[in-house]
């Protein structure tokens, strides 16, 4: 699944956009109930310095004074109320604002001329209100402010952007632009900056990752030369002297280990040179797979002269994977060639249906072990190294082959499971 990449330089202009537009929204927004805040709090000290001049008259004089601010009347009892205003007050007796007929706007005080007169100051303020009137231009004004702000914040973002991610942007580049070849960096070639930095230490590591490649390299082409000729004399040199008849009892025997000594050495560096050069994309193509496994069966005879197992080949004559041919080779020689070694007198079983390859034995099994591909991971029979699986684990990932493992029919053996479905 391919990753879809996001563009920095346009992130960070619109989290500079997106913060402009929240904060120019929050001091609107405070803007606004400042501003309504303020015109209810003056309407309510109007209120209340005209609630204690008319307590102070009642007290002194006995009856109510003739409010000083015009737009303030007392009513005692609450009669005589507004008609837009008395059912309100009536259904809502602990609200304090109300909008009446025609725009009117009433803020209203109930209160006490004394013990036993209950009075209702009333604030007719729809020609002295300063917020509402302005109401929709102010947002207009807020909204268009903002939008100019937001818009003078995504060009100076968008050049501050390009200045800070100019190096940055050359930088990927240059490291993606390397294809399979390990990229060359200079930490001379960018800013003294935290920039600098990275392509400093970039250009140290590739460096060293040219090294290690450079030397797998040399190591690989002179294993390839250098360790199979030995081999081959080795092995020579053993079939020769097997030729003579007149040997002493336990020459043939060691001459035999000799042998399959130095074809299992042969099999292990074709499988860690297999490894190494995973990475050249060996091509795939169309392999016929029963003279394949039928080439491991051999193989793993000449390797096991005494071994007594028994082996069916029920591989179709006509089944065909697509996969590097030397890769599943080298994978089923090592299968193979275990089944013949730690099973010796068991069935050995090798089938193909589905795009999977199975190959199953009713021998020892794999033991105890919980994960068989795990380096150094053997069976309890097992006078190995333990990486064998784990070599062919890499090869099959490198390959692009699914491997599995279990126990064998009612829980005797081994299985292993080749998938070539993914292909």
């Amino acid at each position: 699944m391919r990753v879809r990449r996001h563009s920095l330089r346009r992130r960070v202009i619109a989290a500079l956009v997106a913060a402009v537009l929240a904060t120019s929204a929050i001091f609107g927004l405070a803007t606004f109930i400042f501003a309504y805040t303020l015109e209810d709090r003056l309407f309510s000290n109007a209120l209340d310095s005209e609630i204690a001049r008319q307590q102070q008259g009642w007290r002194r004089d006995g009856q109510l004074p003739i409010p000083e601010i015009a737009y303030i009347k007392v009513y005692p009892r609450a009669a005589g109320l507004p008609a837009d205003l008395a059912p309100q007050v009536a259904a809502n007796p602990q609200q304090r604002e109300f909008y009446g007929a025609a725009g009117r706007h009433y803020h209203v005080a109930p209160f006490a001329l004394d013990a036993r007169t209950p009075a209702v100051a009333v604030a007719e303020v729809s020609r002295y209100l300063l917020v509402r009137p302005v109401r929709d231009g102010m947002i207009q004004f807020l909204i268009g402010l903002g939008l100019f702000i937001a818009l003078t914040m995504a060009l100076l973002g968008w050049w501050l952007a390009n200045r800070a991610m100019r190096p940055l942007s050359r930088l990927a580049s240059d490291v993606a632009g390397g294809g399979d070849a390990v990229p060359v960096v200079r930490a001379e070639d960018y800013p003294a900056n935290e920039i600098g930095v990275l392509a400093g230490a970039l250009g140290q590591a590739f460096q060293r990752i040219r090294g290690f490649v450079d030397r797998e390299r040399s190591f690989t082409r002179d294993a390839s030369h250098e360790l199979r000729t030995p081999l081959a004399v080795v092995r020579g040199a053993a079939e020769v002297i097997g030729l003579q008849a007149d040997l002493p009892a336990p020459v043939p025997e060691a001459l035999r280990r000799i042998e399959t000594a130095t074809i299992d050495m042969t099999q292990t560096l074709d499988l860690l040179l297999a490894l190494a050069r995973e990475g050249d994309a060996l091509p795939v193509e169309r392999v016929q797979l029963r003279p394949v496994v039928e080439k491991a069966i051999a193989a793993a005879a000449v390797r096991y002269p005494a071994s007594g197992i028994a082996v069916t080949n029920a591989v179709a004559a006509d089944a065909a994977v697509i996969v590097q041919p030397t890769s599943l080779q080298l994978v089923l020689n090592n299968l193979i060639g275990n089944a013949f070694q730690h099973a010796a007198t068991a069935n050995l079983q090798i089938m193909f249906s589905g795009g999977e390859l199975t190959i199953v034995d009713d021998g020892p099994g794999l033991g105890a072990t919980t994960d068989a591909f795990a380096a150094f991971a053997k069976g309890d029979a097992s006078a190995g190294s333990g990486l064998g699986l784990d070599i062919v684990r890499r090869l099959c990932a490198a390959a692009a082959i699914g491997l599995c493992s279990g126990a064998g029919r009612d829980g005797r053996g081994a299985c292993f499971t080749l998938n070539f479905r993914e292909r």
